[in-house]
């Protein structure tokens, strides 16, 4: 009698691996991704047994969510399938491309930072030639309420974690003048981070500077990093209403191919 119960939970569980496998193998079409109920009519199996077969396969890594988390796409796993030595691709290589394709459209300096504790980390960039640009080494700091890619690292956080920020770097001042800036003041920035979904970073000094910063995010809304692109605001302010749309579109572009990117590994930390 055990030994029929035992084959009857082997039968059972390689029907559930096969369903798996089905499920697994529609998206080797060229289809950009699956609900759950198209492919409950596809393969003519339950919503139930495909939501299982997807659950399986998102935790396993074959699959991901995409930004509606309602439709499923291939996973960066699937290469493992092809080559025992592919890689995770690394974040900056992700967002290479598009560093260089923002350079292109604006002509301006483009920088990509990530957050360690307190501070936006500059990890890649491209400095334009033209007049007025800051200069940023590979490893380089910055307080997260200076620049715009910090603010919008801010922005990203829950309300108590930015007070606490708040208060462990008080007074908050902003280079190269040193100003003062209040909570108050940081706080209504990041309201409208939240409400316009970037940043806009104006920097006083002789010759004043305009910062536009985009999150790179996955689908559930996680931070990776942030793409930053500034200028001087003589430049940047007339052509900012042109750029944006453009500007939106790769980001968003970017952002379908960082959420096959564990988040994870794009942190960063500073000791």
């Amino acid at each position: 009698m055990t030994q029929q119960n035992d084959i009857s939970g082997d039968r059972g569980q390689n029907k559930a691996t096969a369903r798996t496998l089905q499920v697994l193998s529609c998206f080797a079409a060229d289809a950009p991704g699956y609900g759950v109920t198209e492919l409950s009519q596809l393969l003519g199996m339950t919503k139930n047994m495909i939501y299982r077969a997807l659950t399986t396969l998102v935790d396993q890594g074959y699959l991901v969510r995409d930004v509606t988390g309602l439709r499923y796409q291939l996973g960066y796993r699937v290469l493992e399938l092809q080559s025992r030595t592919a890689l995770e691709p690394d974040f900056r290589s992700l967002c290479a491309p598009y560093i260089h394709k923002i350079h292109a459209l604006t002509g301006e300096t483009v920088s990509l930072m990530v957050r360690g504790l307190d501070y936006a980390v500059f990890i890649d960039g491209i400095e334009t030639k033209r007049p007025g640009t800051w200069r940023m080494e590979i490893g380089g700091l910055r307080p997260l309420h200076v620049p715009a890619s910090g603010r919008v690292m801010l922005a990203h956080c829950p309300d108590q974690e930015v007070a606490d920020y708040i208060a462990r770097n008080s007074p908050l001042t902003i280079p190269p003048s040193n100003r003062s800036m209040s909570a108050d003041d940081l706080w209504a920035d990041i309201h409208a981070i939240r409400q316009r979904g970037y940043a806009e970073v104006r920097r006083d000094g002789p010759l004043p500077m305009l910062a536009l910063g985009f999150p790179i995010t996955d689908a559930e809304n996680r931070l990776h990093g942030v793409l930053s692109v500034g200028g001087p605001v003589e430049r940047m302010e007339p052509e900012r209403a042109r750029l944006l749309p453009e500007l939106r579109r790769l980001i968003d572009e970017l952002c379908s191919r960082t959420r096959l990117y564990a988040a994870d590994a794009a942190h960063v930390e500073i000791n």
